[in-house]
């Protein structure tokens, strides 16, 4: 049976506002210093690698020291942010997720660098999360490329279906999505959605490449086969 493992970012949903002023507030309550993001990259990672990046960015001295506090202060802060920042649920999604979810020969999953409290909130919001009973999350690895391995293991536990790397898709919408699949032994769709153009994810040679997750039809064929 096969196994889909959808990241959330640029993926399903985009969230417009708010979430990076819930970094800089964690990050200030913390440590009391202002917030320097020069040259961190957000999309397709985990929020515990970019935390450390964000901390060091910043200035703070030593950065492991005080990141569990951060992230735990960042949750919190972020169930409000999400609350009262538009979720916007990205073309062809819901259909989509709504035709796997019907089928009986496939399981859903999540593969996100999002820790699990915020990953459930932007999708609790979205209305999306009665899709996803098992995943694995920034706040279980900041090493995304061990994330596919943990929710393909979760998948197989939680029922008597016992799933592999090799029945195992990933979907996301950057070269991270594209390497942590490849590091893991899975294969890989690209989604065109998020901030990395085409030509910048079919460099990475994803094993699926798609403009929009718009055409459910397709989409769903070239996945599964049928």
């Amino acid at each position: 049976m096969p196994l889909l493992l959808f990241d959330i970012d640029g993926t399903l949903v985009n969230v417009t506002g708010g979430v990076h002023s819930a970094v800089s507030h964690a990050i200030d309550t913390v440590t009391g210093r202002s917030v320097c993001t020069d040259g961190v990259t957000f999309a397709g990672r985990t929020d515990p690698a970019i935390f450390s990046d964000v901390l060091q960015a910043s200035g703070v001295p030593d950065p492991p020291a005080v990141l569990n506090d951060v992230l735990h202060t960042y949750a919190e802060c972020a169930q409000d942010t999400i609350e009262a920042t538009d979720v916007d649920v990205l073309p062809g999604v819901r259909p989509l997720l709504s035709a796997l979810s019907r089928r009986p020969d496939v399981r859903l999953g999540l593969v996100t660098g999002n820790i699990e409290s915020v990953a459930h909130h932007k999708l609790r919001r979205a209305e999306l999360g009665s899709h996803f009973s098992v995943g694995a999350f920034g706040s279980d690895h900041a090493n995304r490329n061990e994330l596919p391995p943990m929710a393909v293991r979760r998948a197989s536990s939680q029922g008597r279906t016992s799933f592999s790397v090799r029945d195992t898709i990933v979907i996301g919408d950057t070269q991270h999505d594209i390497r942590c699949a490849r590091a893991s032994g899975t294969r890989v769709a690209a989604v065109c959605t998020g901030t990395y153009a085409r030509d910048d994810l079919h460099v990475h040679t994803p094993d699926f490449l798609f403009e929009t997750l718009q055409d459910t039809q397709a989409v769903v064929e070239k996945l599964l086969g049928s």
